[in-house]
């Protein structure tokens, strides 16, 4: 894989994640507005659960199918590459029967014994069948990755949020009028319609897929039984699920933990649990925008160091290392300053709730430690060694339920205090994954580019601040203000990045180059 494929394929699954997390946020708007703090937080206390369970069975799945098939198919084994997505499609059906079965029937047990909140048994009953449909979306879109091929998964990505949003309003709307349960069960219901959709998709690709003409006159395989495939896969498999669950817990956790310090500070039931739906159903989805490319990043940057790696050129490592860097801070820093300084007008503008800019401001800075944690962990896993993201992840899982219980608790901060703890929580998982990266690699990491963008973003923070207080003095109304603030720090970060030569127009030409 060269670095233009691993860029390239990093390009088609960021502009889907563009799509679908900007369907993702648009809905959450109307559905805010409907719901409310309160509703927002039903609906949020469900799918800790819910993506904790699904991260616990799935979340390897795709990296280990992909490493594998490409394994296999790297070597011209193209009957092992089948006889993995088999194996791995009836591993992941029998989980997610089993999975989603056990959710639904003790959906009233987590409502009213984990969350202390029995209105939240719906919700959660209504989206446990999502749990089997996700699993075997994994399977597919792993096995297409694995081939270098992201087109499937982001398409089915986009087909899925469309669906998924499609849904959730419309049952949210129509259940409304039964209560905010049921219209927050409703809504957790679009995730099941989504996936379904989503999958559908995936097996049309599959189908002309498998029509193809294979090279060479037969499939070829190794002496390896399925048996040993499956445990192959299962041992790939464990560290990435095992690290991906640990953020969904500690989400679940928050839930407990957010709500009930806040009540122990003096904040009643009603109030505790809307400023915990303006974090999590809120400020956290706004964070969560930025992240979509280093997400896409991290998934193209697994084949492409393991492929170094096996290549032993310690070089290319190196060099795709920080290049996964340097294109998540150019997205990370402007974001977090941008959301920091704007944090208000943005959320008045996008959630009429001004009120859920205070977590916002402080949670912004957690976009960029979780930006170069998502990069340095797929380094990690691409250069073999899964087990140390996941043992970082495990200390910061920790180090955030300490801070969020403690920091919570002041009363000064109250839902200022998990946005802090985040922040810091990430930070120092972030440095223990570069610190474990520079002595297994060598690699210099670009602290000298780094600074530069720091202070182009620090610029460009400052001319969005005077922009936008400028034209509210004037008597511009907010959301006017804060649209066009946002051009033009947009613009300004753009010019200053030519201007500093940190924008490398022969990678972008690269990127949109897909002949």
């Amino acid at each position: 894989m060269s670095s233009k494929s691993f860029l390239k394929g990093a390009f088609i699954l960021g502009i889907a994640g563009v799509v679908s997390k900007l369907l993702g946020a648009v809905y959450r708007i109307p559905l805010a507005r409907l719901l409310g703090g309160e509703g927002m937080g039903l609906y949020q206390m469900a799918y800790p659960i819910y993506t904790t369970i699904l991260a616990l069975a799935t979340a390897g799945v795709p990296v280990a199918i992909s490493i594998m098939v490409a394994r296999k198919e790297s070597s011209g084994l193209s009957g092992d590459s089948r006889r993995i997505f088999r194996v791995s499609f009836i591993l992941l059906f029998i989980i997610g029967v089993v999975l989603s079965a056990a959710v639904f029937l003790s959906a009233d047990f987590l409502a009213r014994e984990v969350l202390h909140q029995p209105k939240a048994y719906l919700p959660i009953a209504a989206v446990a069948p999502a749990i089997f449909f996700a699993g075997l979306l994994c399977v597919f879109r792993g096995y297409f990755q694995g081939h270098q091929w992201m087109v499937p998964t982001a398409v089915s990505q986009v087909v899925e949020q469309i669906f998924r949003v499609a849904f959730v309003l419309i049952l949210a709307f129509w259940l409304f009028p039964r209560g905010l349960d049921m219209a927050a069960a409703g809504a957790t219901f679009g995730a099941v319609i989504g996936a379904a959709a989503g999958l559908i998709v995936l097996i049309v690709f599959y189908l002309k897929f498998r029509k193809r003409p294979v090279p060479g006159e037969s499939l070829r395989y190794s002496s390896e039984s399925s048996g040993q495939l499956a445990q192959q896969l299962i041992k790939l498999a464990v560290p990435v699920s095992l690290g991906a669950m640990v953020v969904p817990l500690v989400q679940m956790l928050d839930a407990v933990i957010v709500p009930t310090r806040l009540i122990s500070s003096g904040f009643s039931v009603s109030r505790a649990t809307e400023l915990y739906g303006q974090l999590s159903g809120m400020a956290s989805v706004l964070i969560n925008l930025p992240t979509i490319f280093t997400i896409a990043i991290a998934t193209s940057l697994v084949p492409a160091v393991a492929e170094a790696v096996a290549l032993q050129d310690t070089s290319v490592v190196r060099q795709r290392i920080n290049e996964g860097l340097r294109v998540g801070m150019l997205i990370a820093l402007p974001s977090a300053a941008g959301l920091c300084v704007l944090a208000y007008p943005i959320t008045d503008l996008l959630f009429a709730a001004p009120e859920a800019g205070i977590p916002l401001a402080y949670l912004s800075f957690s976009i960029i430690v979780l930006a170069l944690f998502q990069v340095t962990s797929a380094s990690l896993q691409g250069m073999g060694h899964p087990e140390i993201p996941l043992r970082h992840l495990m200390i910061t899982g920790l180090l955030k339920v300490f801070f969020n219980f403690y920091l919570t608790g002041i009363v000064y901060l109250n839902i200022k205090g998990p946005a802090i703890g985040t922040s810091l929580a990430f930070l120092v998982g972030s440095a223990m994954n570069m610190v474990q990266l520079a002595r297994r690699t060598g690699v210099r990491f670009e602290w000298r580019r780094f600074i530069k963008l720091a202070l182009v973003t620090a610029v460009m923070g400052l001319v969005v601040t005077l922009s936008y207080d400028t034209l509210v003095f004037r008597g511009i109304h907010s959301h006017f203000a804060t649209l066009v603030a946002i051009a033009i720090g947009v613009g300004v970060y753009g010019v200053a990045l030519l201007v500093t030569r940190e924008l490398d127009l022969v990678l972008i030409r690269r990127l949109l180059k897909f002949g």
